[in-house]
C-alpha cells in the first residue's frame, strides 16, 4: 500500500519549500475534481484539461492564468481524503524528492 498524507502536512511543506502562505482550493468540472494549493491572489475559476499542455486554469474573466500553481492535486494523487506520495505528486513542477517524503511521514507522526 503506498504511503498517503493529510492535505495539511502537505500543505505545510508546499509553504516551506515556496516561502509564501497557500490556501486549498477545491474546484471541479463535468470530468473531474482536483484540488489546488494556491497563493492568495490567485484567482482560479475553472479548468480544464488539455492533452498537449495538460492543465489549462483561467480567471473569472476568462484569461488562461500563465502563472505556475504550486500544486495541483487530481484525483488520481487522492484516495479517502488523503495524499497518496506517488511519483505523480509534485511541488512547482517538481516530483517530491525521497526528503519530501521523509519531511511528510515525520509529520503525520507527530500530529497522531
Amino acid at each position: 500500500m503506498e504511503e498517503a498524507v493529510s492535505l495539511s502536512s502537505l500543505k505545510v511543506l508546499v509553504e516551506k519549500k515556496i516561502k509564501k502562505k497557500t490556501l486549498i482550493k477545491v474546484i471541479w468540472n463535468e470530468e473531474e475534481k482536483i484540488t489546488l494549493l494556491i497563493t492568495p491572489n490567485m484567482k482560479i475559476n475553472s479548468f480544464i484539461y488539455d492533452q498537449k499542455e495538460g492543465y489549462l486554469f483561467y480567471d473569472l474573466e476568462g484569461k488562461v492564468i500563465d502563472r505556475d500553481i504550486p500544486c495541483v492535486l487530481p484525483e488520481s494523487v487522492m484516495a479517502e481524503g488523503k495524499v497518496l506520495l506517488n511519483s505523480k505528486l509534485q511541488i512547482n513542477h517538481q516530483p517530491i524528492t525521497d526528503e519530501d517524503k521523509t519531511f511528510l511521514i515525520n509529520m503525520e507522526n507527530d500530529f497522531l
